[in-house]
């Protein structure tokens, strides 16, 4: 029963169930592969130690010599009561002189806090400013792994990471806050709602570049979020804050809305156009949408007052359509508008073809036709053919004859065509 595998009737392909977990999640659960998986479990703590030199395995068919740098490696392999002693050879590692001692370490940092995390992120938080880049490269990859995971352990480390003037360690710090956003969206708020309030416009900028991320993720902390960086005063915060009101717009379509007032007079083409794209996917019958595209028939940019100008007859009778394209027609300069205006201020009903005008008269009432009337006209020949087609009277196929009167009185021998006495 184990080896069953459900599948799509219509595909063929196996149904997916269950919440897939997220990346940085996968890579804390699994420690990489390597040669030091062959060490015997009795021989790890005392290689880590430096108990030993060299430890002898066979991996992939081949015999390897392993050193201590291998056995730290190895140390999320040990469990139970050697756990203790695993996590002071890694901390002596983590500590240690040797370069590759650290970064051995640090590649079993990961896995091995799961089990025991004290004093190890007080190492990451230094090994992030090690002096060797090396080994701040290898730290910069486990932040990204343990953020997710560990979020509140590491939030001051991220903090500091993110505020760096260092552009690889900025951008790497960036990278954790995109796993913890998907882990923890209100660990991922908190942190944004800060960096939203720097001086530096690049550092807001690469914040409010996280919001559409956390777009489908319902929180007022959010709502609010995306409503100050339409505000901001770099043109980079406003851009990506109104990427976001699109997917915002299928859980908070309300919050769009208002958020709409303010994204749709922005002064930069690109806010304004991820505004418009919004706005389609809202219905246009709500009060504040039938405000919001009736100042729109008045905007600046083209594109705007034409997608407004289209949606007036959905939101307006035809005589208010007719009346608010001819005020707008005084004041138009663009052609393809102007024709539109136009063609809305048709009265098809007046102004259109023959078919047109007719399809809004109502049907004429049945008259019943009076015989003889003068104030009806003379029939035609093929109207009276027919309607003596309708008088004639119904021959009737029953075959035996009935006797008349005459008959049933004088009897059988009477005839009428016939007189004796002449």
């Amino acid at each position: 029963m184990r080896e069953y595998i459900a599948r799509d009737p219509k595909t063929g392909k196996p149904l997916s169930t269950g919440r897939k977990r997220s990346h940085g999640l996968e890579l804390a659960y699994r420690p990489g592969e390597g040669a030091w998986d062959a060490i015997p479990l009795d021989r790890i703590l005392p290689l880590a130690n430096g108990e030993i030199e060299v430890e002898s395995v066979i991996w992939k068919d081949k015999e390897r010599l392993l050193r201590r740098t291998d056995a730290i490696r190895a140390l999320p392999r040990v469990r139970g009561k050697n756990q203790q002693e695993a996590h002071r050879a890694l901390e002596s590692a983590l500590g240690h002189l040797d370069t590759r001692l650290r970064i051995a370490g640090l590649e079993s940092l990961p896995y091995c806090a799961l089990q025991h995390s004290e004093s190890l992120f007080e190492h990451l938080h230094e090994l992030l400013e090690d002096i060797d880049p090396e080994v701040q490269k290898i730290a910069q990859k486990c932040l990204v792994i343990v953020a997710p995971v560990f979020p509140s352990a590491t939030e001051e480390t991220l903090r500091r990471e993110l505020r760096s003037q260092e552009k690889h360690r900025q951008r790497s710090a960036f990278e954790a806050l995109k796993q913890v956003a998907d882990s923890w969206p209100e660990v991922a708020e908190l942190h944004i709602d800060e960096l939203i309030r720097e001086e530096e416009g690049t550092l807001r900028g690469l914040a409010a570049a996280l919001l559409p991320r956390l777009a489908k993720h319902k929180s007022a902390t959010l709502w609010d979020l995306v409503g100050w960086c339409l505000q901001d005063e770099a043109v980079v915060v406003r851009r990506h804050a109104a990427r976001s009101l699109l997917p915002l717009a299928d859980h908070a379509p309300k919050v769009t809305q208002i958020a709409l007032e303010i994204a749709f007079f922005d002064e930069d083409e690109q806010v304004r156009k991820s505004a418009l794209k919004a706005s389609r996917k809202l219905d246009p019958n709500s009060f504040r949408m039938q405000r919001l595209i009736t100042d729109g028939t008045r905007h600046s940019d083209r594109n705007i007052r034409l997608s407004c100008i289209k949606m007036l007859p959905i939101i307006m009778v035809d005589a208010e359509v007719r009346i608010m394209a001819s005020e707008l027609l005084h004041q138009e300069t663009d052609s393809e508008i102007k024709s539109l205006l136009q063609e809305l201020m048709i009265d098809e009903s007046l102004e259109g073809t023959e078919a047109e005008k007719n399809a809004f008269l109502a049907p004429a009432e049945k008259v019943e036709r009076d015989e003889g009337s003068l104030a009806l006209p003379p029939l035609k020949e093929k109207e009276i053919s027919a309607q003596k087609e309708v008088e004639k009277p119904v021959k009737s196929t029953d075959s035996v004859r009935r006797p008349t009167q005459d008959e049933i009185f004088y009897g059988d021998d009477f005839d009428e065509g016939r007189d004796e006495f002449v």
